[in-house]
């Protein structure tokens, strides 16, 4: 319907979407139709062109995602998390609920790195990372800042007894033993929680309050 209305009015139309080739391959699709017309005006015929954007499309898609995204773990990236943490902010400041922050870091991740080797490390921090996802609320957002340190948005929080209830989640979680090629370890984590807008009013010191609370959890 859009393209038939935009093609009245302006005698021309394109845009770009997915398709199916014959043997079931996604394809990217930049389709654009023009009018041909007679000097009166009459429409004589409709020309169209479709173009395979698929390798555009793709390079777009893989710069956004290495852009957003964690390699070793898939999850959002510390730029990922501050869009993520300003837009829930944003919408929290226009509803009654309230929004809560954890940072968590992992103790004893050092030792099981220095002492196994980096890909044993690798793979418990990839671990630790499904373990989160799998804690977590449907809406929240787990992203790894670096190293071994992770945070979890949670926007919507209508009750914020709810923040430090799925910390001790993540931490009975984290405290089942780790089976990284036949070597068990174990680790801990340390949280820290806070609450938008009860102990901040900004994503800046909401930040700031969860690492420093983390660190007084750490000590």
């Amino acid at each position: 319907k859009r393209m038939w209305k935009e093609i009245e009015a302006k005698g021309r139309w394109e845009d770009e979407f997915w398709h199916k080739k014959k043997n079931g391959d996604d394809i990217a699709v930049r389709l654009s139709v023009s009018v041909i017309a007679d000097d009166d005006g009459k429409v004589l015929q409709y020309a169209a062109v479709l173009t395979d954007v698929t390798k555009r499309k793709q390079d777009q898609d893989r710069i956004y995602y290495q852009a957003n995204y964690d390699a070793l773990t898939e999850l959002p990236n510390r730029a990922l998390f501050h869009d993520r943490l300003t837009l829930g902010l944003a919408t929290t400041s226009r509803t009654s609920r309230k929004l809560g922050l954890l940072f968590l870091d992992l103790d004893g991740f050092k030792l099981v790195n220095d002492t196994l080797g980096h890909d044993i490390g690798d793979l418990l921090l990839q671990e630790a990372a499904s373990r989160l996802q799998n804690c977590i609320r449907s809406g929240d957002t787990v992203a790894r800042l670096g190293g071994d340190e992770f945070t979890v948005i949670m926007p919507n929080l209508t009750d914020t007894s709810h923040a430090p209830l799925l910390a001790q989640r993540i931490l009975d979680s984290l405290a089942k033993p780790f089976n990284l090629k036949g070597h068990e370890s174990f680790v801990s984590g340390s949280i820290g929680v806070t609450i938008y807008p009860d102990d901040a009013d900004d994503a800046n010191d909401l930040i700031k309050h969860a690492d420093s609370a983390m660190y007084r959890a750490k000590e």
